[in-house]
């Protein structure tokens, strides 16, 4: 079974791809692109990224393992 967190950055990054294929796509045909679409949506995954690496590191300080299943 996956792990919540991989999951997540998966999907994180999966939409960035789309979105930074997107934008590229919008500037070839429009000459121009949103700039603020772009700053809020990359800051906003950076944001959910940088709180997963809190949860995680909060999770290793603690000296919570993990159970591994096989």
């Amino acid at each position: 079974m996956r792990k919540t967190s991989n999951f997540i950055l998966a999907l994180l990054g999966l939409f960035l791809l789309a979105f930074v294929t997107a934008m590229t796509a919008v500037f070839c045909v429009k000459g121009a692109v949103p700039d603020t679409l772009i700053q809020y949506t990359l800051g906003t995954g950076g944001v959910e990224a940088l709180l997963l690496a809190g949860i995680r590191i909060s999770k290793v300080i603690s000296g919570e393992r993990e159970e591994r299943h096989e």
